[in-house]
């Protein structure tokens, strides 16, 4: 505490040589210098707690340290121990093992939820285990003979790869939050996923999903068939949101003007009985549904006869028409001030029609990855990402009625 003596010299001796404190003196706190702050009390009494349990914690370890037991003391106890227990002796001290090497993998498993489907569901977007497992299934001996984008195999079992790759295409989890889910380092989660993502994209990329006209009539709905039973695929074009890129040139070929941000867009087919047929690669959303058409293999999909339904954008009529394939879409109004009452009933049977290919659009973004906009760092991956989620949705219940 800083003080003042008040009055507090005198002088002894030969003038100014000695001086010294008078025997009255008192001392006195400057005027000037402020009281403490509550805050400032608090501080000074965390510290002095603080310092207390250290001073605390040192001593304990001081009386551990100079304590000794024997061996002797313990069989003496054991001996006048009337109880019939066994006396207490120390066990030897195991050597230890490596730690990555010893612990058990305790993160989520696929199997832990195989009673509970209501919750697989939720993480996976798959119905039940028994439907997750069958999925698998298909990949056959493909799982074990992929190389892992980091070069080095994961310690987790295959199956829960799969499993992790789902859940985070269903939740859409950053990479530091899966890692505590599966108790994992980050970036053993980016190898799985990067590695898994792209072998789903190439495995169901292979499968040829285009099916045949019968099949394709057999299994249309009842008024769908009656209607269009020319029908065999039902197109429409969804967008992916994107986090606007660094580069000038690669914002301007993401800006879509129709949902006014950066995104990907893709051109997707489904039957009219529900089954996602055809995927397209994943182009900037600058570019129009007839430019997708046209870089797309659909036009040598179809064959003479058939006929695709899709929305006015598609204006695609002349690339179709060497394979003699008809377009239905809603009419145009061109030069006319309202249209015939012919062309708004045919229009109306487009569209409740057409809403099939919306549903399953919908159903596909049910994993969030398609809805959240794509990172930096899963954006080179948009074509992985885009086709695995909409191609597992066949694994998945039909939504489309048997009689819509």
């Amino acid at each position: 505490m800083t003080v003042i003596i008040k009055q507090p010299l005198t002088n002894v001796g030969d003038p100014a040589q000695i001086r010294r404190l008078k025997t009255d003196s008192v001392p006195h706190i400057f005027p000037w210098k402020s009281a403490l702050t509550p805050s400032q009390r608090q501080r000074r009494e965390r510290g002095r707690k603080l310092q207390a349990t250290e001073d605390s914690r040192s001593a304990w370890k001081d009386v551990g340290a100079n304590v000794e037991i024997s061996l002797e003391d313990f069989e003496q106890e054991g001996h006048e121990n009337d109880s019939g227990m066994q006396p207490c002796v120390p066990q030897p001290i195991k050597e230890s093992v490596d730690s990555h090497s010893q612990t058990d993998f305790n993160g989520l498993h696929a199997r832990d939820f195989a009673l509970n489907d209501d919750t697989f569901h939720k993480l996976t977007g798959l119905i039940s285990y028994n439907n997750f497992a069958m999925v698998f299934a298909t990949f056959g001996d493909e799982v074990e003979n992929m190389n892992y984008y980091y070069g080095w195999k994961p310690k987790m079992d295959l199956e829960d790869q799969f499993f992790l790759t789902i859940i985070r295409l269903r939740m859409n989890k950053p990479t530091w939050e899966t890692a505590i889910m599966f108790r994992i380092h980050d970036k053993e989660v980016s190898n799985i996923f990067i590695t898994w993502i792209n072998f789903l994209y190439f495995h169901f990329k292979d499968i040829d999903w285009w099916p045949s006209r019968d099949l394709v009539q057999y299994f249309s709905p009842t008024d769908f068939r009656k209607k269009f039973s020319t029908t065999l695929v039902i197109i429409d074009g969804t967008e992916i949101p994107l986090q606007k890129p660094k580069k000038p040139i690669a914002q301007q070929a993401t800006y879509s003007t129709y949902k006014n941000r950066n995104t990907v867009k893709a051109l997707i087919g489904v039957t009219p009985g529900g089954l996602i047929s055809f995927v397209s690669d994943v182009f900037g959303g600058a570019t129009s549904d007839r430019q997708i058409c046209e870089r797309s293999n659909l036009v040598n999909k179809v064959e003479s006869g058939d006929s695709i339904m899709a929305d006015k954008g598609f204006n695609v009529q002349d690339m179709f028409i060497d394979p003699n394939v008809e377009i239905n879409i809603p009419e145009f109004f061109r030069k006319k001030t309202r249209l015939s009452e012919k062309s708004v009933l045919k229009d109306r049977k487009i569209a409740s029609k057409r809403v099939h290919v919306e549903r399953l659009i919908g159903l596909a973004k049910t994993f969030k990855m398609l809805t959240s906009p794509l990172s930096v760092t899963d954006a080179p991956l948009a074509d992985a990402i885009v086709t695995s989620a909409f191609f597992l949705c066949n694994y998945r219940p039909c939504i489309v009625p048997t009689d819509a």
